[in-house]
């Protein structure tokens, strides 16, 4: 979701008509002042990293920086990385990264540990990969709201090429997660106030994640959408429009909002406001990740037809022999933000978000996977 390039420190923002964002945060989304639990659904698995080389790309039909589901032509690619002698195997899953990022900067900041519930929603298959996403989980403090069936448990093969990446997800016991486990613990799940719908999972869960999004929306519970990959938005767009419809917010990268948009702009802006256009009206807060141009945050006003607000916040640099491996940067940079957004009763609330956000990916990135150093430390208190 998100393509950190190195670029300067420099932050700035831009209010266009507005001039207090935080007003127009508050008032927009006044729903998450209040709010300190989040569950989200999405497909936990295990990520199998192995560095590769060009040739393997060509062979397999592979691109770096792009998703390529599982076929069988790619099945041989995932058993190949099992054999390689140099494997890292690695807590997976763009949903249940960003939820463990989370969870982790919230529980280290002593003034907000043990405030915040949160929870992952999935599938897995009973054999020794459920016992690493169970075990992550809480190692997080996440809370394992989990199916377990008797499938093989869902994995992603990370080929890493020149500090890129190829992502292969295998599809497994998650896709399979059953609307009678949903609703045995629908008590439970409506006890959260934010409900975080990975865009990966609408490929095969799409009427689960409706039906939570409708009962959600209900109670006037804050919905969150990620849109995950191109090739999710490109091909499953119906489904993807429609969720988005319901959602508050909408977060992504610059190539899968150009695809939302319908196609490539000249200007950022025109991206930002073709997004607003299409969907229903009403309040969202769009979120695009724009790698060395930084995140852009903007709010569409349906009665004047034009941005309410565009924020700009650029990411930290970081060199090119520092970055290690790109995979989960993204899902970090909204696993901080969202910590912050929790965290709530902030000045400058959205800025600190993706300063918070910023901060997490920059930290990510300098790992194999989506995992923080022993020595990490992010102070919520120091994001504004």
């Amino acid at each position: 979701m998100f393509n950190q390039t190195p670029c300067g420190m420099t932050i700035s923002q831009e209010n266009i008509n507005i001039p207090n964002s935080s007003y127009v945060i508050a008032h927009t989304m006044n729903q998450v002042y209040s709010a300190n639990s989040l569950i989200a659904i999405g497909n936990p698995m295990v990520d199998i990293t192995v560095s590769i080389d060009k040739d393997t790309l060509q062979n397999y039909g592979l691109e770096y920086r792009r998703t390529t589901f599982c076929n069988e032509k790619t099945q041989k690619f995932l058993d190949e990385l099992d054999k390689r002698p140099i494997v890292t195997y690695t807590p997976g899953g763009s949903v249940m990264n960003t939820l463990r990022v989370c969870s982790y900067i919230l529980n280290m900041n002593q003034n907000e540990s043990g405030k915040h519930h949160i929870t992952m929603l999935g599938a897995v298959g009973n054999d020794i990969y459920k016992d690493k996403i169970i075990n992550s989980l809480k190692e997080a403090k996440v809370e394992p709201m989990l199916e377990i069936l008797q499938e093989k448990t869902s994995r992603c093969g990370v080929g890493i090429y020149k500090r890129d990446r190829c992502l292969v997800p295998d599809i497994q016991a998650s896709k399979n997660l059953s609307k009678e486990f949903i609703d045995e613990k629908l008590e439970s799940i409506y006890q959260h106030d934010v409900l975080l719908i990975e865009g990966y999972y609408l490929k095969e869960n799409y009427d689960l994640c409706k039906f939570l999004c409708q009962e959600f929306k209900k109670q006037n519970k804050l919905v969150i959408l990620t849109l995950s990959a191109v090739c999710i938005v490109q091909y499953h767009m119906d489904k993807i429009r429609e969720i988005a419809d319901m959602s508050d917010m909408i977060i992504g990268n610059m190539e899968e909002t150009e695809v939302l948009a319908g196609g490539k702009n000249a200007v950022f802006q025109d991206t930002y406001e073709k997004v607003h256009k299409i969907l229903s009206p009403k309040n969202r807060l769009l979120v695009v990740t724009c790698g060395s141009h930084g995140v852009y945050c903007s709010i569409y006003n349906y009665q004047s037809m034009r941005l309410d607000l565009i924020l700009q916040c650029f990411p930290n640099f970081v060199k090119n022999d520092d970055i290690v491996d790109l995979n989960g940067a993204g899902d970090a940079f909204l696993g901080g933000f969202l910590a912050m957004y929790l965290k709530g009763n902030i000045n400058n609330k959205l800025f600190s978000c993706c300063k918070a956000g910023n901060n997490a990916a920059s930290v990510i990135l300098r790992n194999v996977g989506c995992t923080f150093p022993k020595n990490f430390k992010l102070n919520l208190d120091d994001q504004n």
